[in-house]
């Protein structure tokens, strides 16, 4: 079994426009609900954002531009042990609070391809036993977040209509479909197991007899010493030198800048730490309607008092902006020059011990003679790793020409027919007409679909229940919520809606959540109470956005209902 994530709540929080919104999941069951253009879609896309996604960033804009804090709580099941695990984003920075442990902090990762966000990408692969890589310009890599999310997500925007779709980075990948599709069906892309493996074998034994002798020369003192010694190799020894102290000295002053810039980013957080708090308390000494922080007594009006209060605040605004501008670009250049202290320091180390040797070289005829012996063996080694090079480079060859397909594709057809049976009785159990050409049955083969309309809403909600049934029975795939995000088209009539959700409490995954969004239009204002009566025994969690009647709504006036977990919060990304 592999792991399986459940979301426990999700909050967000602006403390520059002072407005929040917090919800519950149901571990079953969970229907979100309001107008269109309420803010449904932005509790999918807020989720997303929280886990390291971007790709959602465009239409989250003007909520991130309010400076939200997001944070969603979940449980990781992992080998029969629940693990509680808390995620917290501010824009760049993305903290995990996992039981028992300190925070783990990524800054910066806006970027996918940044230095943070690749770290955050391994570490997600780790958590979640993720292993897919996917294929592009520089080979195969670690897969992005997203695509973990792929099969649990069905988009408002593009989800209904197009097939893997839901996010925009998978384009750039070569042979994505066959890749994806091969990892969550538990399908090895090896063709014939026993040669392939023995090409595969040989090529790792030569591997490793080049690295064996590459280290031998690096790491062999003595050898290093008789270049630095050899007439032969003036130019080198000399180079050497002034490497060696040139190294030196620009790593002291790295080190003295390191020093400096670790200096100046504490004393930024610490004056963040005590701004935001100093902010928290100003609020509640508003002229207008505040109290005494002492006596709790009301305070007195006056303009001045007033102007006074409005020129503070927005004095400790600027101050906290200043802070998080400075702590931001100070972070960055200390990740920098710690790389670039240790590469320094490794190099240093490695070529100190040659160096030491080198000045306590006195040359005589014995050691002479030793020297040219080594030389010889350094020419020797020279010629062996040429061959062994030669070979390997032979053996990557053949593996490149190894295309006999029969044993994937065997595999690859089994499991299409396994789909094709559920896809094919998910059709009929919605209504729609049954497909005739194979290109719209085959899983391999399907990249979209005859179908428009209601019958297109359908097929593709057909498709993915189906795709998630095959996918439950493979061994170690993760288990992700099972997020549908405006299950309802707008031109759809209501049999057909009751249809699709009657389809849904069917045929909802058994191991994992299910998050689903409806519009509810005025003129059926009470529906999302009967579809919770009628087909999910009153048991789903309704999830109300905008009170129903709001546009734009997701985000409200604070009431202070949450102050004990905002406070958590601040703790963990602060």
């Amino acid at each position: 079994m592999g792991v399986n994530l459940v979301i426990n709540k999700l909050i967000a929080y602006t403390e520059k426009e002072n407005k929040y919104f917090y919800t519950e999941f149901d571990k079953n069951v969970n229907i979100i609900y309001g107008k269109n253009t309420s803010g449904k879609s932005t509790v999918f896309q807020l989720l997303l954002y929280t886990f390291g996604i971007n790709d959602n960033n465009d239409y989250l804009k003007e909520i991130i531009d309010e400076e939200v804090i997001v944070r969603v709580d979940c449980q990781i099941v992992k080998d029969n042990k629940t693990e509680h695990v808390i995620f917290v984003r501010e824009d760049e920075t993305l903290c995990i609070k996992r039981e028992g442990s300190p925070p783990i902090k990524f800054n910066g990762i806006n970027a996918n391809n940044s230095y943070e966000h690749i770290k955050l990408k391994k570490y997600m692969h780790k958590l979640f036993n993720f292993s897919l890589m996917l294929e592009n310009k520089d080979g195969y890599n670690l897969a992005p977040i997203e695509a973990m999310f792929l099969p649990y997500y069905i988009s408002q925007s593009v989800g209904w209509v197009y097939l893997r779709k839901a996010f925009s980075s998978f384009e750039f990948y070569r042979n994505f479909k066959n890749d994806y599709l091969d990892y969550y069906l538990g399908i090895e892309s090896i063709i014939d197991r026993e040669k392939k493996q023995k090409l595969e074998q040989q090529l790792k034994n030569k591997e490793d007899e080049i690295k064996f002798y590459i280290n031998l020369e690096k790491n062999n003192e003595e050898f290093q010493v008789t270049k630095l010694v050899d007439e032969k190799f003036t130019e080198l020894a000399k180079g050497y030198l002034t490497s060696h102290s040139d190294n030196q000295k620009l790593l002291i002053e790295k080190e003295e800048k390191l020093i400096s810039k670790c200096n100046e980013l504490s004393y930024y957080q610490e004056r963040q730490s005590l701004l935001r708090k100093i902010s928290r308390d100003h609020k509640k000494q508003d002229p207008i309607d505040g109290v005494c922080p002492t006596c709790d007594k009301e305070l007195s009006f006056s303009i001045a008092s007033s102007y006074k209060y409005l020129q503070e605040k927005n004095d400790t605004k600027k101050e906290i902006e200043n802070c998080k501008t400075k702590i931001k670009s100070i972070s960055s250049e200390i990740n920098s020059l710690k790389k670039d202290i240790d590469r320094r320091k490794k190099q240093k180390l490695e070529e100190y011990e040659i160096l030491k040797k080198y000045k306590r070289y006195n040359l005589s005829f014995d050691n002479w003679l030793e020297n040219k012996a080594n030389i010889h063996l350094i020419y020797n080694l020279h010629q062996k790793l040429g061959e062994l090079t030669t070979e390997k480079e032979g053996i990557v060859d053949d593996l490149k020409g190894y295309k006999t397909e029969e044993e994937v594709e065997n595999l690859r057809k089994s499991k299409s027919r396994e789909f094709e049976k559920i896809f094919l009785s998910y059709l009929d159990e919605l209504g729609v007409k049954q497909l005739q050409e194979d290109r719209y049955k085959s899983l391999y083969k399907i990249s979209a679909f005859p179908s428009q309309g209601v019958e297109l809403h359908k097929t593709v909600l057909a498709y993915n229940f189906a795709f998630n049934k095959v996918i439950e029975k493979t061994n170690e795939i993760h288990r992700f919520p099972f997020m549908l995000d405006a299950i309802f088209k707008e031109d759809i009539e209501q049999s057909n809606k009751d249809a699709i959700v009657e389809f849904i409490s069917k045929n909802k995954p058994r191991d994992t959540q299910i998050i689903l969004s409806i519009a509810e239009i005025k003129e059926f204002e009470n529906k999302i109470n009967e579809y919770n009566k009628n087909y999910f025994n009153q048991n789903a969690k309704l999830i109300c956005i905008g009170e129903g009647i709001r546009e734009r709504s997701f985000l409200s006036k604070y009431d202070g209902s949450i102050d004990y977990y905002l406070e958590e919060t601040f703790n963990i990304i602060y």
